[in-house]
């Protein structure tokens, strides 16, 4: 039976390492976006992190979870997700008079694209997904991004790395929540796996 044990948590991490590699290239792949298109966050903005209706797949954030699990904490986290009440992620807070993302390193794969990316009409067309901040104070660079990204200009895909993700699991990467749901789901998969363990 420790074999079974072994593998089971063998899979599991070798899952969340598959997501880690997804992540990673999301960031390289925003982080191009931002320097071919020289473009980048408003200084101190993280206005993203107030949006209270982020939607998530719960494996996005199994790395999160996993890093709750292996600093002794994920019991304390299930419980905040579980008693957090506002639609705002449970680690979006508000300090010094601003926002701010509490887990950035082991943040979800929404988090990573959101703004640098784009996503596609029902006619396959790129359709580069500015966040509303950019909009406003930078009209112009948005407007020549978008043509540049229409005239055939490369851009992340939101949807591309989706699909990679859920290819890895489609009981949960294939069905988007709200963003505290899905870190919850994680938190419990997690859980159920090394309690399994145990």
């Amino acid at each position: 039976m420790s074999g079974v044990k072994f593998g089971i948590m063998q899979n599991l991490y070798q899952k969340i390492q598959k997501i880690e590699t997804i992540q990673a290239e999301a960031d390289k792949a925003t982080k191009a976006f931002k320097n071919r298109y020289s473009i980048d966050c408003l200084e101190h903005c993280a206005e993203c992190c107030k949006y209270k209706d982020i939607n998530a797949t719960p494996l996005e954030f199994l790395p999160l979870a996993w890093h709750f699990y292996k600093s002794g904490q994920l019991e304390e986290v299930f419980e905040k997700v579980s008693n957090h009440n506002e639609p705002q992620c449970v680690f979006s807070v508000f300090e010094d008079g601003k926002w701010g993302c509490k887990v950035y390193p082991t943040r979800g794969l929404i988090c990573r694209l959101f703004g640098f990316a784009s996503v596609e009409d029902k006619h396959g067309k790129s359709c580069f997904a500015a966040c509303h901040c950019l909009k406003q104070k930078c009209p112009e660079e948005i407007k020549q991004i978008c043509e540049k990204i229409n005239n055939g200009g490369k851009t992340p895909i939101i949807a591309d790395f989706y699909r990679k993700l859920s290819m890895l699991d489609l009981n949960l990467g294939d069905e988007l929540v709200p963003i505290n749901k899905a870190i919850k789901e994680a938190c419990e998969v997690i859980y159920m796996h090394t309690a399994y363990r145990s």
